[in-house]
């Protein structure tokens, strides 16, 4: 869903890749499945009264917006908190700053989320669905957050620790871009399909 951090750190010998990006993978998964179902079940315990009609109306107003906006045609405002993990936070060994760099990226809300389907999926789950069911939907989004990071890493180390190319990571942002609208126009058509069986 979102590219962050390339590379994860300092360049490292084939030995540790699988380590760092494991760690860094399983802790961006497990971050998200914990918040992703808390989000779920506050977005639940503040909207459950309300009615399945309103809930879709709303919703669905949203999504269309922000696909215009994921394709280019507008420009709206994400809502995100402008923090990043300072530097003194990550001194340690390479897997330990991996483990802190999971953690707080793969929680979501609390640094830069430049694509708005982390929220639209959470609305939709909590409108819709049932609270543990953030657990999935968080774990997967936790391992999409690391995995672009991780491709880019794989990369620098195929060519012998040289830098990501800038290039290829503004290919992967605007193809996030894309990826985030059709994502979005699919939880249009589940929305559509859902309000309906309710009318």
């Amino acid at each position: 869903m979102t590219l962050t951090v390339v590379p994860l750190g300092e360049a490292g010998k084939w030995k540790n890749f699988w380590s760092m990006a494991g760690v860094y993978s399983f802790t961006t998964a497990i971050s998200g499945a914990v918040f992703g179902f808390l989000y779920v079940l506050l977005i639940y315990l503040l909207s459950f009264w309300l009615p399945t009609t309103v809930k879709a109306i709303g919703l669905g107003i949203l999504v269309i917006a922000y696909v215009c906006h994921e394709f280019g045609l507008i420009r709206l405002v994400i809502p995100q908190r402008q923090w990043q993990i300072p530097e003194t936070w990550v001194q340690f060994t390479p897997q330990q700053n991996m483990l802190v760099w999971g953690s707080i990226l793969g929680a979501g809300i609390l640094t830069y989320i430049p694509h708005v389907t982390f929220y639209m999926l959470y609305l939709y789950l909590g409108f819709f669905g049932e609270p543990y069911q953030g657990l999935l939907f968080g774990a997967v989004y936790g391992l999409t957050r690391a995995l672009p990071t991780v491709w880019l890493w794989y990369k620098q180390m195929l060519s012998a620790g040289e830098q990501a190319d800038t290039r290829d990571i503004m290919r992967l942002r605007r193809r996030n871009g894309v990826l985030n609208g059709l994502s979005l126009l699919i939880l249009l058509a589940l929305l559509y399909a859902h309000s309906g069986s309710h009318l």
